[in-house]
């Protein structure tokens, strides 16, 4: 058993991303505002990590599709906080300031990869009780 490296979390939430996109694409055919939209696939993305937790041990797709386990079995505040974190974490993707996708650069490269050097694990997830995830060699 190892802990994930940068590349397997990244992709894991890049694949989570991706299936909460799926079930958003019939909000994009409401006549409702970008910003109105944008929250919806906030609020489906949170309720998504409150699925998961509910009925999965809050192991996500990208998690299953990866391979990737938590490293123990984490309390529910541990997951609730990680949750409204990881979701804070997400919307950065769609929110911008000078130009598209600088708050998510911002988030990645000045808060999320240096985390994961220094501590093994996202913000997210070590402000959340130090959540890390795992992956388990088969032989």
């Amino acid at each position: 058993m190892r802990e994930t490296n940068i590349f397997e979390k990244g992709l894991s939430s890049l694949i989570n991303v991706v299936f909460v996109s799926i079930f958003f694409m019939p909000f994009l055919f409401l006549n409702n505002s970008i910003l109105i939209k944008k929250f919806i696939f906030i609020s489906l993305f949170f309720i998504y990590k409150l699925i998961l937790i509910a009925f999965n041990e809050d192991r996500s797709v990208g998690m299953i599709f990866m391979k990737t386990y938590w490293k123990r079995k984490y309390s529910l505040k541990n997951q609730l906080i990680h949750t409204i974190l990881y979701t804070i974490s997400f919307s950065t993707l769609l929110f911008w300031l000078y130009f598209p996708f600088d708050i998510f650069l911002v988030n990645i490269l000045f808060i999320q990869v240096p985390i994961i050097l220094l501590k093994g694990t996202t913000l997210h997830g070590y402000l959340a009780g130090r959540m890390v995830t795992v992956k388990i060699s088969v032989k």
